[in-house]
């Protein structure tokens, strides 16, 4: 796996801990402190954080399935998604306690992240997999490591090294 993928899993771990700790915080601590509108806000900001922590460990992880550049590009609009469309739905929904006033201002930036996630997601659509121009269908791009030949190549000689010598009779059953 290549640093910057590792990265970006990292990353995924990381915000889904946190989604996890601040769903269990939502659900503890915050319904005798707002309004239930504001708690179902906060729930549709850790669940977005939920879903895109979820993709940036998967496609992390499957990277190798994607066109390098445009999988960059659509991981680091999912984490612009999650900082302004989860984060300003977390602080929006908690602004009365921290402020002393709804900031709705806030609001105003959900949408930006809102864009930053179906970016992400139309560009992993149209240009995630390389096209194969001659059949016109999608192939995926090959890992051209050096440990999946030699796993090729060992996989190989293994059948060879356990094929019998005579192929027409048929092997001995203890």
């Amino acid at each position: 796996m290549k640093h910057t993928h590792r990265g970006y899993v990292k990353m995924g771990f990381f915000f889904m801990a946190l989604a996890v700790g601040l769903g269990a915080f939502g659900a503890h601590n915050l319904e005798d402190l707002i309004d239930e509108k504001y708690l179902a806000v906060w729930e549709t900001g850790v669940r977005y954080l939920v879903i895109h922590a979820s993709a940036l460990i998967i496609l992390g992880l499957f990277h190798r399935k994607f066109v390098e550049k445009f999988l960059n590009m659509s991981l680091r609009l999912f984490i612009l998604g999650i900082i302004l469309f989860s984060g300003s739905l977390l602080l929006l929904s908690t602004s009365t306690i921290w402020s002393g006033s709804k900031q709705s201002f806030l609001g105003a930036i959900t949408p930006i992240g809102g864009l930053a996630f179906i970016a992400g997601w139309l560009l992993l659509f149209f240009k995630g997999f390389e096209t194969d121009k001659d059949t016109g269908g999608i192939t995926f791009k090959e890992n051209k490591s050096s440990d999946s030949r030699s796993h090729r190549k060992h996989r190989h000689s293994s059948s060879k090294s356990t094929s019998s010598k005579n192929d027409s009779e048929p092997p001995v059953v203890a």
